[in-house]
């Protein structure tokens, strides 16, 4: 059978009265120095990609486009060179 459980916002374990107080006020700080270093360490996870990920993700990318554009304008130029081959020259009706 479940008990139930009410909000009182001391959490359950640490003694109730002042020691418990003070005991939950250092719990406080020391997550809020994990919210600072969880911080600080997104800052610097974001000043690497900036810095080094994406100006080789750029680069990487430009090269591909390049070479995907030389092989479209080759598939084009068949292509056309096969159509050209189906499709006898126009007649002139004189």
């Amino acid at each position: 059978m479940c008990r139930a459980f009410y909000n009182t916002q001391i959490p359950l374990g640490l003694p109730v009265g002042r020691q418990g107080r003070q005991t939950f006020q250092v719990n406080m700080d020391k997550f809020e120095e994990i919210g600072r270093r969880i911080d600080a360490e997104m800052e610097r996870l974001r000043r690497f990609v900036d810095e080094e990920i994406a100006p080789e993700t750029e680069r990487r990318t430009a090269t591909f486009l390049r070479d995907v554009s030389g092989k479209l304008d080759e598939f084009a130029a068949k292509l056309e060179a096969r159509m050209a081959r189906r499709t006898p020259p126009p007649q002139n009706p004189q």
